[in-house]
């Protein structure tokens, strides 16, 4: 992997070399998740680190230029729609989230999926904005193989109840969740509000303690406010000794107008995490 290779590409004369991107189906929950998977061009050197992605709510903001970015590097970079999002199988519900996650995660680490794709099951990565900033922190919780976890501009739902944010995430859910499939607003609202404490980053977060933890801040976020949903976390690991990174970009939610710095600051943290 070189992160410096965030935007430059190859030279198209080795047909047999190109990068590839590849249709998933994988299974969480007895629900097909649909996804793809990026492949870097062969000219670079495998066994690849991995990463798998994993989007917000409801996935308007998306990432592909990030997912590109981790490609060129040398990354295998796993994209899934999550249950009940963008045509996904299933409901959507914040407890399913981080169910999809761990599915997906132990897909990738299967010996036979990563020998067919030179993934090396020693390097995989979660990387997560928004509610799957919040995904990705949870999902590491349960899966000890993560080489590391990267959140960024991460919602907490813990956070939100605990500052009286719950009808800011009724609106959320009401109007951007419009595209997701669900039995009802108040069927995921309550999923949230029944599950606030198992959804919280901080619960449990000396789980977190043996993995690389890279915490992302957008310094001018509105939706997922850092000082309620991000620094606390940051605030654990780091007295308690976790080796977690915390860097701040002065950026909105969606870190529009930063997008290529995201993508250096990420692919240059994945690359020195190695082994």
């Amino acid at each position: 992997m070189n992160s410096a290779n965030a935007f430059i590409e190859f030279e198209t004369d080795e047909i047999e070399s190109f990068p590839e991107i590849t249709e998933l189906n994988i299974v969480s929950g007895g629900c097909h998740l649909y996804g793809y998977m990026l492949t870097p061009d062969k000219r670079i050197s495998s066994p690849y680190p991995a990463v798998i992605m994993s989007h917000g709510f409801p996935g308007y903001t998306t990432n592909n230029d990030l997912e590109f970015a981790l490609m060129r590097m040398g990354c295998v970079v796993i994209h899934m729609n999550h249950r009940g999002a963008w045509g996904s199988e299933g409901n959507y519900l914040f407890t399913n989230l981080k169910d999809d996650l761990v599915a997906i995660a132990k897909w990738v680490h299967n010996p036979a999926i990563a020998d067919r794709y030179n993934i090396d099951p020693d390097n995989i990565f979660l990387v997560g904005h928004s509610m799957g900033g919040q995904t990705v922190l949870n999902a590491a919780k349960e899966l000890t193989f993560i080489k590391g976890a990267v959140a960024m501009a991460a919602y907490d739902i813990g956070a939100a109840f605990d500052y009286k944010m719950e009808k800011d995430l009724f609106l959320m859910i009401e109007t951007e969740g419009q595209c997701l499939k669900m039995n009802s607003v108040s069927d995921v609202y309550e999923n949230a509000l029944n599950n606030r404490n198992e959804l919280s980053v901080v619960e449990n977060y000396e789980k977190l303690l043996d993995h690389n933890i890279l915490l992302i801040e957008a310094a001018y976020d509105t939706i997922a406010p850092p000082d309620k949903m991000l620094k606390p976390l940051n605030k654990c690991l780091s007295e308690a000794d976790g080796k977690v990174d915390y860097v701040v970009i002065k950026s909105n939610h969606s870190f529009v107008g930063h997008r290529m710095k995201l993508a250096n600051i990420v692919g240059e943290w994945i690359e020195k995490k190695q082994e």
